[in-house]
């Protein structure tokens, strides 16, 4: 052998040990996993142990209802005011001309942001008789994920009014995951935007942009304040639910314990459990 080595087989005849490049380990960092009521139930617990009473919260990412998560509960479902969403939706649906239309933004203006039940009530009678304006504000909620609720409807099925409907708290935050991404919806969220000060506890005593609607009155198991609506981050959108039965019976106790306990929620929860609305689909052509 004449000369240096040859570099592939080695002084020895021996092939020289391979050259390896160490790979530094991936430093991409994981996404984070969403928040579910079970990490959160002891906290929870201990949290609702502070306001007596019945209390729940929902929540689920805005265009994914099928996520939804729920804690605790309240003895009483009754949808009160909330339900005017829907119904507003449905009442702009069934529009059948602008002059019409321009009534219907009219009443929802008034239902949605001062809670005005005149207002409401006008536009459940828009939609027809009581069984057609049931069946057109279960459409929309059908619409919205809420696969269960009967409009107009107690637990057992008897006809009240359409406060009275029977709406589980959960069912109530997957259609608030949908509204923004529902047809026509722009002019109810814009109302949504704007309630009046007064009513402003909840959803509405976050720093964050939102979207929401409370009831109230008393139900048959004590005095019941609810809320549904959207938070803004910068992830996405979450849909939140809350249900309060203070054990005083006070509307300022209520008021009160949704506006910590929407609080407590969303300050737990992160990127992962906000949402946007799915790109419509391309049509053909």
């Amino acid at each position: 052998m004449t000369g240096a080595c040859l570099a592939l087989t080695g002084c020895n005849g021996i092939p020289p040990e391979p050259f390896v490049v160490a790979r530094a380990a991936s430093s991409t960092p994981q996404p984070p996993a969403p928040v579910t009521a079970e990490a959160l139930r002891p906290a929870f617990d201990a949290f609702a142990g502070q306001h007596p009473g019945g209390l729940a919260l929902a929540w689920a990412p805005v265009g994914e209802p099928e996520r939804v998560q729920m804690l605790g509960q309240t003895r009483d479902l009754d949808a009160w005011s909330t339900i005017k969403v829907p119904i507003a939706v449905a009442a702009a649906a069934n529009a059948s001309n602008e002059r019409a239309m321009i009534r219907v933004e009219t009443h929802t203006r008034a239902a949605i942001r001062r809670s005005d039940n005149q207002a409401a009530t006008a536009l459940w009678r828009s939609l027809g008789a009581a069984s057609a304006a049931q069946d057109k504000t279960e459409a929309v909620l059908r619409a919205g994920g809420d696969e269960r609720t009967q409009a107009a409807e107690d637990a057992t099925g008897r006809q009240r009014g359409f406060g009275r409907t029977v709406w589980l708290l959960e069912d109530s935050a997957r259609f608030a995951s949908m509204l923004p991404c529902l047809p026509d919806t722009e002019f109810v969220l814009a109302d949504m935007e704007k309630i009046d000060p007064d009513q402003q506890w909840g959803i509405g005593a976050l720093e964050a942009s939102t979207r929401f609607k409370g009831g109230w009155g008393p139900s048959d198991h004590g005095y019941l304040a609810r809320q549904l609506g959207i938070v803004d981050s910068a992830s996405g959108q979450v849909a939140v639910a809350v249900a309060v039965q203070p054990e005083d019976g006070r509307h300022a106790t209520a008021a009160a314990t949704a506006s910590a306990s929407v609080t407590w929620l969303v300050g737990r929860l992160g990127p992962a459990d906000s949402g946007v609305c799915a790109a419509a689909a391309p049509t053909a052509g």
